[in-house]
């Protein structure tokens, strides 16, 4: 098995080995339609391997983004082996964390060994896809008092709150003026992104629904965020099958997202969506250094 590292000359193998697992890759897939394969530090770029059979296919890549943060397709766990081993060798900045297929992650991470208390948050949710054309609307989520505002038009303070709440109830982490930076950071991003929306209730906002990553094709549905105080009232439910209808209706053909919240899973569910298998998040408290660990 030969391992090597990825350059934009890779990019149309890469990208037609990860559409055939499209479900489990579309971090992997939006990053690299934004920045290609090429390591800038800048955002959404991030530094690929490549692990090819004795034909020469390629059967896994494995990436390490501008955040830290490792993502992987390579169900192929032989594969995936080589790709680790080759990547703690030449490691050379600190690990975040890790995101992705739920089996692959976890190989991955008990390569790496990071002690439990280093986490955040280190978690297997289920991964739900859905054919649009299949997508339920309820009597609810038609009705009259519901409207969509695009993030860019609603109030930067509420988004602000609400991004906040939303990653300390989702991630854990500590409330700091770090984590407020990043905070600002992401509201600017999804305001500029064009792809979240506030639903209103009547003029008044109650949930937020967005997407974090997007194909021509295919959207993967987040964040979500109901406030506590507006939920129980099915406002998730019709943000989500709203903002679905709004991309469907401009050629969006399927979705996909996951979650670890009973309660979410039934609402995406009763518009839908079906599980098909899981996605992992692993985050650390601070980035490491793997020769740190290995030490």
């Amino acid at each position: 098995m030969k391992i090597k590292k990825l350059s934009n000359q890779d990019q149309e193998a890469v990208w037609q080995f990860l559409t055939k697992h499209v479900y489990s890759s579309m971090f992997l897939l939006s990053n690299i339609e934004k920045t290609g394969l090429k390591y800038t530090g800048e955002l959404y770029s991030g530094e690929y391997w490549g692990a090819y059979d004795e034909a020469g296919e390629l059967i896994g890549v494995l990436a390490q983004f501008w955040n830290g943060n490792l993502m992987t397709q390579a169900p192929d766990l032989s594969a995936l082996e080589a790709l680790t081993t080759h990547f703690c060798e030449v490691v050379n900045r600190p690990i975040a964390g890790m995101v992705g297929d739920g089996e692959q992650a976890s190989f991955v991470l008990s390569k790496l060994n990071f002690p439990a208390n280093a986490y955040n948050t280190n978690r297997s949710e289920g991964l739900y896809q859905l054919a649009l054309e299949e997508l339920q609307l309820t009597e609810k989520a038609t009705s009259d008092q519901f409207t969509l505002i695009p993030t860019s038009e609603a109030d930067t303070s509420l988004l602000f709150d609400w991004l906040k709440a939303y990653e300390l109830e989702a991630f854990g982490g500590e409330v700091n003026e770090e984590h407020d930076k990043h905070i600002t950071n992401r509201v600017t991003q999804m305001q500029k992104s064009g792809n979240a929306w506030i639903l209103l209730d009547k003029e008044q906002p109650v949930a937020l629904s967005g997407f974090n990553a997007t194909l021509a094709e295919i959207v993967q549905v987040g964040p979500v965020w109901t406030p506590p105080e507006h939920r129980n009232n099915g406002y998730a439910r019709a943000a989500v099958a709203l903002t679905l209808d709004l991309v469907k209706k401009q050629g969006v053909r399927r979705s996909v997202l996951f979650t670890d919240n009973p309660a979410a899973a039934k609402a995406y569910e009763a518009i839908g969506f079906k599980q098909n298998g899981s996605f992992h998040l692993a985050l650390l408290k601070e980035p490491v250094e793997l020769s740190r660990v290995s030490a």
